[in-house]
């Protein structure tokens, strides 16, 4: 198969994909990383070398998590909770970067709001700060989220899910257990035209939160959460997938209301990456705290520059109820 010029690369993108790793355009750099179920043949070998970021993990170091809550900045800025495969992790490592990077170099996602620009960051967890396969997702925010709703944004990371909303008029309150995560995201609205929306940045725990928001009565119209499949808040608070997901839905259903009212002015999106959590048991446990209405379920994808589409998690979610 013939490569692509790189003027062809939708940006960004996934390129390409194959033994073990995934070719991405972002910010206009071809990076080259592990993805563990990229286990394909590769498309465009050729392309490869043209790479300007190539992480390569090292089996000797300290793993650090395949995903975690900060969008993997947790091996540069101090702990954090882990995301991904219920424990499994990966080797740190090290990149190879070229000095003629951008900077900042950032990566512009055009909304029918907004454009976002996010920042791109390496990790020694293999992270960017980035998931392209979340693209849909902010997409279906943006469209969807009705203007003056107040919705619950958890597990943030670096904000492109809390940035879409507040692009649609929304009042966010954007929580991340992670400082440097918080940082990230004021930098992406910042850079992204919103540092003026109505934004709320909170560094907790999302459980915490959660329950000091119940005590004072609080509503929300609307909630997204990507949570992780394990890991700790800043002051060492467990959180485990399995055994935590469905009572913190129970907590967030009585925030919104359910039960007290058909209507719901927000968006509810639940994404995950977790081994186990497949569309369709993400579909029955939202179905259990949300009984009313329509739940949408699928993967979350990324399909390559060769046409061949990766599942990489999964989502189910509901629109606004008027």
């Amino acid at each position: 198969m013939n490569a692509p010029t790189e003027k062809k690369f939708r940006d960004p993108s996934l390129v390409d994909c194959g033994g073990g790793r995934r070719l991405e355009q972002l910010g206009g750099v071809l990076v080259d990383r592990p993805l563990p179920q990229a286990g394909l043949r590769c498309a465009f070998p050729a392309i490869w070398r043209e790479a300007g970021a190539v992480y390569r993990p090292k089996a000797s170091h300290a793993t650090v998590a395949l995903h975690d809550g900060t969008g993997g900045l947790q091996g540069v800025d101090g702990p954090r909770g882990h995301r991904g495969a219920s424990r499994l992790a990966r080797p740190a490592g090290e990149w190879e970067l070229k000095s003629d990077l951008p900077q900042p170099w950032c990566v512009e996602l055009p909304l029918e709001a907004a454009t976002l620009r996010l920042e791109v960051r390496p990790a020694p967890s293999g992270q960017i700060g980035i998931f392209l396969e979340q693209l849909a997702q902010w997409q279906w925010l943006q469209r969807v989220t009705l203007r003056g709703c107040v919705v619950l944004s958890l597990f943030a990371h670096s904000g492109a899910a809390t940035l879409a909303m507040a692009a649609a008029g929304a009042t966010v309150v954007h929580v991340d257990a992670s400082k440097p995560a918080i940082a990230l995201a004021r930098r992406n609205a910042e850079a992204s035209g919103l540092a003026a929306a109505s934004i709320r940045w909170v560094c907790e725990d999302a459980r915490t939160f959660i329950s000091r928001q119940l005590r004072r009565g609080t509503h929300f119209d609307g909630a997204v959460l990507d949570p992780p499949s394990w890991g700790h808040g800043p002051k060492g608070q467990a959180f485990a997938i399995d055994r935590d997901l469905l009572p913190l839905l129970g907590d967030i259903g009585r925030l919104l209301g359910v039960g007290k009212s058909q209507a719901r002015t927000g968006p509810v999106l639940l994404t995950c990456h977790s081994i186990g959590w497949h569309p369709s048991r993400l579909h029955d446990t939202l179905a259990t705290v949300l009984p009313s209405g329509r739940i949408e379920s699928g993967p979350l994808t990324c399909t390559d520059a060769a046409g061949r589409t990766l599942e990489m998690g999964s989502y189910a979610r509901q629109c606004p109820i008027p």
